[in-house]
């Protein structure tokens, strides 16, 4: 709760120092990989018998915190920056997509419409 206030207030004051922009820059620490296994176990167990209790635990013990998610605030912004960019992609991939299936199908029609009136 500590961490929250501290960034509350970091928010609140114009002036950042470079010792405070750099450390909400640096990604946390990731916990060990028998760490995250055991919470993701202990997670799938305990929502067997409380649904809901079991991601709240698998994520604190996993690391994830209680969330289970990220609590850098610049961390969460650089994941929706890039699901955006990400989005963006998928979106400019099926434009084309649908411009060449658009392209192939005129071609096919044009060349149907040639073959009926040979015959």
């Amino acid at each position: 709760m500590a961490q929250i206030s501290d960034l509350l207030n970091m928010a609140a004051s114009p002036n950042y120092s470079i010792d405070q922009i750099l450390q909400t820059t640096q990604p946390q620490a990731q916990p060990s990989g028998f760490r995250q296994v055991l919470g993701g176990l202990l997670g799938g167990i305990g929502n067997m018998f409380a649904p809901g209790i079991g991601g709240l635990l698998g994520g604190a013990i996993g690391g994830g915190g209680i969330g289970g998610g990220v609590t850098n605030p610049a961390g969460v912004f650089a994941q929706s920056m890039q699901y955006l960019r990400l989005q963006q992609q998928i979106s400019q991939e099926q434009e084309v997509f649908e411009m060449a299936s658009s392209i192939i199908k005129s071609r096919h029609d044009a060349a149907l419409a040639a073959i009926r009136n040979v015959n």
